[in-house]
Order: C-alpha cells, then structure tokens, then sequence
C-alpha cells in the first residue's frame, strides 16, 4: 500500500511517498492434507489425513492396517489473525498452525505433552476419492518413508569450545524420488545447530515411489539432538 504525504512548505509542496507494509498472504488450508503428527513418545510418528472444510468442519482419518478408517470429526476450525486453530477433544489436543507458512504444519499442545505436526496438500483426484469414499482411501498416502540415506550432522566446533548442547527439529517435503525439499526449523536451541542440521537434513535420501500413486510430495521431520560426552 502506498500513502501520498503533503507536506505544505511556504512558496512550494513537497510530495513524499511513504510505503506501508502490506499483510502477508496466507495459505490456503481449506481442502484434504496428508500428514504427520510428531512428538508423542508413545505413538511415534502418525500419519493420518485431515480434513478442512468451507463451512468450518474438520475431519481426521487414521490407517488402520490395510484400510482406510472413516472420518473422525475434530472441532471447527476458527481463525485468528494468521493462526489457524482446531481442537481433538478425544486426546485432548490442541492443533495451532501459522498460515504464513508455504506449507501446512505446526504445533500440539495436549495436558502433559508438546509436539507439531506437518502436511502435504492431497492432489485433486486424491482428495475427491477420500471425499466421496473416506474406507476406501489408498493406503499410500499413510505408509511410513523408508531411510535410504540418513546423514548425521557434524558437531559445530564452536558449539564444542564454548561446551554448548542442543536440538533441532525440522519439517519438510520428500519427493517421489525420495529427495528433501523445502524444509522448515521447527525448533532450533541455538544458532550453532542451523547450518550442520540443514546439511546433514539434505544429503539424506528416502525411497521414491511410482509417479502412478499420483502423491507428488509426502510429510517429514527429524529431529537432530547435540550431546557432549563427558570424558572423565
């Protein structure tokens, strides 16, 4: 947005052009995303597909061995400024997601524990299968990636001198050629860790799959911890 400032001078007007920021763009949740749920140890990684409809409604659906269960609904989805916020009163899960973000993703808060969550955007045929038959939805989109290669990060040297520990976790896209894309900090305890995490997250490599599964991307993290041992 731009504003015409005048400003009156004796014998003269002077014209100043003053820039505003403009409110960011926000992402497009509505519609079916496939996804991951990280940061219960119990669980582990789950993997379900979630539901964002126009009217305000939101649905979850969980594999269930070969099947596909029918959807579950979770609270309406209500938003605030840029956060998107949505509730699964069956866990006691509160769902938190900033759509500032290129991708859909973010964070759970349950009674006695905190983790994310990360998603894919369902392609249109996709999306429209689960719609119309949620049992009979391909079980592709909810199976597991497969580690081919999993680089483990460098130790800062700095981060040695100065005796410091940390951890990060990062979000990201893998391709159906198995390789990482557009991967986002979820959490970073110290800037030391950015760089060793990013490179050790990109030289990591999952199994592809067939391009005739019509899943352009899948959902990950990981989580990189730094410990010193202690030597005495």
């Amino acid at each position: 947005m731009l504003l015409l400032w005048i400003v009156p001078l004796v014998g003269q007007a002077q014209f100043r052009v003053v820039q505003l920021p403009s409110e960011p763009e926000l992402l497009n949740h509505l519609g079916v995303w496939n996804c991951i749920l990280y940061g219960d140890p119990a669980l582990g990684d789950e993997r379900v597909i979630l539901h964002f409809g126009p009217d305000g409604s939101t649905r979850i659906a969980r594999p269930n061995e070969n099947t596909q269960r029918p959807w579950a609904p979770l609270s309406r989805w209500q938003l605030e400024a840029s956060q998107l916020k949505f509730i699964d009163s069956r866990v006691q899960r509160s769902y938190t997601a900033d759509l500032v973000r290129t991708t859909l993703g973010g964070g759970w808060e349950a009674p006695t524990l905190l983790g994310g969550w990360w998603c894919s955007e369902a392609p249109p045929e996709i999306a429209f299968n689960i719609l119309i038959s949620p049992a009979g939805e391909p079980t592709f989109m909810t199976q597991p990636l497969i580690p081919e290669v999993m680089a483990t990060p460098r130790y800062p040297r700095r981060a040695i001198q100065e005796a410091k520990e940390g951890r990060a976790v990062l979000c990201f896209q893998v391709d159906s050629s198995g390789r990482v894309k557009d991967p986002h900090f979820i959490e970073l305890t110290d800037q030391l860790f950015r760089g060793t995490s990013l490179d050790a997250l990109m030289l990591s490599q999952y199994k592809g799959w067939s391009d005739a599964q019509s899943v352009d991307n899948r959902p990950a993290c990981r989580s990189f911890v730094y410990q010193l041992t202690q030597i005495y």
